[in-house]
C-alpha cells in the first residue's frame, strides 16, 4: 500500500470511545482531586479532555478554572526564564500553558531567547 494512503486511512478512522469502568471513574476523580488537569488525565486515560471533564461533572466534582497569570506568577516566571528555564518548564512548575508563559513574558520586555527545536541535534 501506498505509505501516503496508508497515513490517510489511519487518520480517517474514527476513534473507539472507551467506556471507563467504576474503579477507573473513581481513580479519575482521585488524581483530579489530587492536582492533576483535565488536560493531563486525558491524556492517560486516553481519552478527551471534555469527556474527562464529563466525567468530573456526572460525578459531582467541581471543576477548578485554569490558572492566570498574575503579577506575583509574571516575577516568577520572568525570574526562571532568566535563570535558564525554558517556557516548558516554567508552564509545568506554574501551571501555565507554555503559550501563557512565552507571551506574558513577552509583553513584560522579557529578551526572548531563540526557540530550541525538538528533534535536532
Amino acid at each position: 500500500m501506498d505509505v501516503a494512503l496508508e497515513r490517510r486511512t489511519a487518520v480517517a478512522r474514527p476513534r473507539t470511545n472507551r467506556k471507563l469502568e467504576r474503579d477507573e471513574v473513581a481513580e479519575l476523580v482521585r488524581r483530579y482531586r489530587q492536582g492533576a488537569t483535565v488536560y493531563e488525565l486525558a491524556e492517560e486515560f486516553g481519552m478527551h479532555r471534555q469527556t474527562v471533564s464529563a466525567h468530573l461533572h456526572r460525578e459531582g466534582v467541581a471543576l477548578r478554572s485554569r490558572v492566570q497569570m498574575t503579577p506575583q506568577l509574571l516575577a516568577r516566571a520572568t525570574e526562571l526564564y532568566e535563570a535558564g528555564w525554558s517556557t516548558v518548564q516554567i508552564g509545568k512548575e506554574l501551571g501555565l500553558g507554555t503559550s501563557t508563559v512565552g507571551k506574558a513574558l513577552k509583553r513584560a520586555g522579557v529578551q526572548m531567547r531563540a526557540p530550541v527545536a525538538k528533534g535536532w541535534q
